[in-house]
């Protein structure tokens, strides 16, 4: 047996967005499915999604993104934080997300969103996204 660790590659990434206003933060709150709220027990989403073919994580973070809310993260001043399949940094963005169809499906994969704080995001993010978005609020902190 070998002591060497095997490196999981995640199956998914993304990013949280962030903007700061009049000294408070903003989280980017992408409105998820009905079924997502649901099953996740918890209203907002991130832009985030699986990793295609040969991408890197960061890639498929950039591109999500870009599909999901029509943004290119700038500043990325966290990152990444990697949990169970799930790896994601943190960006600062000036600029009001655009919700898109999946350019594949052609499906809305998001209601709408809101900027949202740092308290209404960790109390109402779908549930497996809490480490990430408590863990975002705290590398936030440590820059402001």
């Amino acid at each position: 047996m070998s002591n060497m660790s095997i490196q999981i590659q995640p199956a998914a990434s993304g990013f949280i967005i962030y903007k700061r206003e009049n000294n408070i933060t903003f989280f980017l709150g992408l409105i998820a499915l009905k079924k997502f709220q649901t099953r996740n027990k918890g209203l907002y989403d991130i832009p985030k999604g699986r990793l295609d073919g040969r991408e890197t994580p960061l890639q498929a973070a950039y591109r999500e993104c870009w599909e999901e809310a029509q943004l290119k993260p700038k500043n990325i001043v966290a990152g990444p934080y990697k949990h169970s399949r799930l790896c994601v940094w943190v960006a600062e963005s000036d600029e009001d997300p655009t919700i898109t169809p999946n350019p594949e499906t052609g499906e809305l994969e998001h209601l709408g969103y809101r900027w949202v704080t740092s308290e209404e995001m960790i109390s109402h993010c779908l549930d497996y996204l809490k480490p990430f978005v408590v863990w975002a609020d705290e590398e936030i902190c440590k820059l402001h």
